[in-house]
């Protein structure tokens, strides 16, 4: 459902995937996001077109198919962060065909996606672009984190940040392509802003203490992880961490295994942070079973 956050700021947290936003200037609308699902997508441009006849640029605030699947049907400009660009430019049909078997359940979701094209962004910036059109002043920012791509939209008249994937509320995080050191560290960064709003990734609408759960949650994930790794464990023994974190954040029963995914993504991905932090020859293995019982009975 369509929300007026402030004076022509407008999201919509409805959709599959993750929140949508549109800006209303003088000139013309600003888009931050398209819905995933062809048919929700189509309904988000409606919705934009319905209060504008003009769309200026389509924001995507990363690479992620929940940001950029429906792109073509606002046909006009994309910015995204140049990263983000490196990405989708390598997308081929099978990015497609993979999104598509997210759906295998629903089969009427799945032939949506033979019509979808990838498009990618026209303009990008580096680390913040600061751009004033139709009397609105929004400033572009590289966030990074839970991609490297990851960015946001600021809107200094109202201090409202979209903070892409930046922030999730309320719900297991995505670390499968993060670096959870930086992560943590733009969390406390954003606590430090006196935003009058946020508009996170995923979840409700939010002030700046909202983030503190996610920092929480990628805590817990590093130091298990961590503790894993250190006791000689190896990645797949390491996904005893999943049931550990599952009940971190609530989740619909029906989501229970690609909520499992994800974490297990996520996993995977802090264990090789780990690996860079310590080294493999500081951690100490672990004796094959048996033979630490044998040297005892030797000495």
């Amino acid at each position: 459902m369509l929300q007026e956050i402030a004076d022509d700021v407008f999201v919509d947290l409805d959709y599959e995937g993750a929140n949508v936003g549109c800006i209303l200037t003088d000139a013309g609308a600003v888009v931050i996001d398209t819905p995933m699902i062809p048919a929700e997508a189509k309904h988000w441009a409606k919705t934009v077109f319905s209060l504008t006849d003009k769309v200026l640029y389509v924001f995507n605030t990363d690479h992620h198919r929940t940001r950029i699947m429906g792109n073509q049907y606002f046909d006009t400009r994309i910015i995204a962060h140049e990263l983000a660009w490196r990405e989708v430019a390598s997308y081929k049909d099978t990015f497609i065909e993979r999104t598509k078997n997210l759906f295998k359940k629903y089969p009427e979701i799945q032939h949506q996606f033979d019509e979808i094209e990838i498009i990618r962004p026209e303009l990008c910036f580096t680390g913040r672009m600061v751009m004033e059109r139709g009397g609105r002043e929004q400033v572009f920012v590289h966030l990074g984190g839970h991609t490297p791509a990851t960015s946001g939209l600021y809107l200094p008249d109202e201090k409202i940040l979209f903070t892409g994937d930046l922030l999730v509320v309320d719900e297991h995080p995505s670390l499968g392509q993060c670096n959870s050191e930086i992560w943590l560290k733009k969390l406390r960064w954003l606590r430090k802003q006196k935003y009058s709003m946020l508009v996170p990734g995923h979840g409700p609408i939010c002030n700046v203490d909202a983030s503190e759960p996610l920092s929480e949650y990628i805590r817990t994930m590093r130091a298990k992880v961590r503790n894993q790794y250190k006791s000689g464990r190896t990645k797949a023994e390491a996904a005893v961490v999943i049931s550990q974190m599952l009940d971190f954040f609530y989740y619909q029963s029906g989501r229970k295994s690609l909520i499992e995914k994800r974490i297990r993504a996520g996993v995977s991905r802090v264990y090789d942070e780990m690996k860079v932090i310590y080294g493999k020859h500081d951690i100490p293995r672990r004796a094959p079973k048996g033979k630490g019982k044998r040297r005892a009975r030797a000495a």
